[in-house]
C-alpha cells in the first residue's frame, strides 16, 4: 500500500504512514491511497481511517466489476479497464477508484502501467499546475488516455501487417487473423466507450468529490476518448475492406483458372467428337480403308488446335 499526502497551502507532498491518515484533515491536506493487491486487511484499515463506512469498503473491497458508477453520500465508487496488446493479444484489467472529499483510493488486481506513470510525474504537475485536488483524478483521466492511444497505434500496426500480406504469399489463415483483430478492436471500443461515458459523467454532473476547476479538463479527455472510438471504427471498415479484396483476389485467381479449363475442354470437345464418329462399328466408312486416314486425322487436329490456340491467343481469352 502507498500513502502520499498533497498540502495544496504549502504546495507539499509527502509519504505517510497508515497512522497518519485522518477522517477529518486539515484544510488544504489530500490523501492518495493506492491498494496493492491481496492486501485487504491494510486496505480495510486505510478506508476506516478516511470515515468510509462498510457498506461501501465491503463494495470496493469486493470482487472487482467493469463499468461501476456507485454514489454514496461519503464517496463515490467508478472503475475503468485498462486495455493494453501483448504478443498480439488484447488484456485487460480493472481498476477501481474511490473519490471522496478529501482522498483518491485506487485499487488494481495487478501492476498498473497507468499508475505508474502517474506516480512518475504527479510530483512535478502537483508543483507546477494543481490548483484543486482534482488534477489526481485528471492525471488518472489523461495517462489512461495515453493507454488507449498506443494501444490504438498497435491495432494499426497489426492492420497494417495484415494488409501487407496481400502482397506476398497469402493463405486462408488470413480469416482467423482477422476475425481475431476484430473481436479485440470491438473489445477494446467497448472498453474505451465505458470510460468515455465514466469521464463523461464525472465532468458533467455535479459532485462535491470533483472540483469545478477538474470537470472541463475530464470533460476534454471524454471527447478524446470519443474521437478514439471513431478512429477504430475505421480500423474495422479498413479490415472488412481487406478481406473483400482477398475474397476478389481469390475469385479472380479462380476464374483465371475457371478460364483455363474451359479453353482446355474446347480443344478437346470436338476431337472427341471425331474420335467418337470413326470409333463406331460400321463398314460403310470410306476413311477406314485409306493408307493416310491415321495420318491426317493427326495432321487436322493439330491445325485445329493451332488455329484455335491463335484465335484464343487474338481475343485475349487468356
Amino acid at each position: 500500500m502507498r500513502l502520499i499526502a498533497f498540502d495544496f497551502n504549502t504546495k507539499q507532498d509527502r509519504p505517510i504512514e497508515l497512522s497518519d491518515l485522518s477522517s477529518r484533515p486539515v484544510q488544504g491536506l489530500y490523501y492518495w491511497v493506492v491498494l496493492d493487491s491481496g492486501d485487504e486487511a491494510s486496505g480495510r484499515a486505510a478506508l476506516e481511517k478516511l470515515g468510509i463506512g462498510p457498506t461501501v469498503a465491503e463494495s470496493f473491497l469486493g470482487q472487482q466489476q467493469e463499468a461501476r458508477y456507485d454514489l454514496y453520500d461519503d464517496a463515490t465508487h467508478v472503475s475503468v479497464s485498462e486495455a493494453w496488446l501483448e504478443q498480439g493479444e488484447l488484456k485487460s484489467g480493472i481498476m477501481d477508484v474511490l473519490l471522496g472529499a478529501h482522498f483518491l483510493v485506487i485499487r488494481t488486481a495487478r501492476p498498473s502501467a497507468v499508475l505508474e506513470q502517474v506516480r512518475s510525474i504527479y510530483h512535478k504537475d502537483f508543483q507546477s499546475f494543481a490548483r484543486s485536488p482534482g488534477f489526481l483524478l485528471y492525471e488518472l483521466a489523461s495517462q489512461l488516455f495515453e493507454l488507449y492511444r498506443r494501444t490504438y497505434h498497435s491495432f494499426t500496426n497489426e492492420v497494417e501487417n495484415v494488409q501487407l500480406t496481400l502482397f506476398g504469399r497469402v493463405t486462408d489463415d488470413i480469416f482467423m487473423t482477422v476475425s481475431r483483430l476484430t473481436t479485440d478492436i470491438l473489445a477494446f471500443r467497448r472498453i474505451v466507450l465505458t470510460a468515455r461515458d465514466l469521464f463523461k459523467d464525472l465532468a458533467t454532473r455535479k459532485s462535491a468529490f470533483v472540483s469545478e476547476t477538474t470537470q472541463p479538463s475530464l470533460d476534454i479527455m471524454a471527447d478524446r476518448m470519443g474521437r478514439l472510438c471513431s478512429d477504430l471504427d475505421s480500423e474495422r471498415s479498413v479490415l472488412t475492406e481487406t478481406l473483400n479484396l482477398y475474397m476478389g483476389m481469390v475469385s479472380h485467381r479462380t476464374n483465371r483458372v475457371i478460364n483455363r479449363l474451359t479453353i482446355i475442354s474446347m480443344i478437346f470437345l470436338p476431337l472427341s467428337f471425331i474420335c467418337g464418329v470413326y470409333g463406331m462399328n460400321f463398314e460403310g466408312m470410306p476413311e477406314l480403308g485409306w493408307r493416310y486416314s491415321y495420318l491426317l486425322f493427326w495432321f487436322g487436329s493439330a491445325v485445329f488446335v493451332t488455329l484455335f490456340l491463335a484465335l484464343v491467343k487474338r481475343k485475349k481469352w487468356i
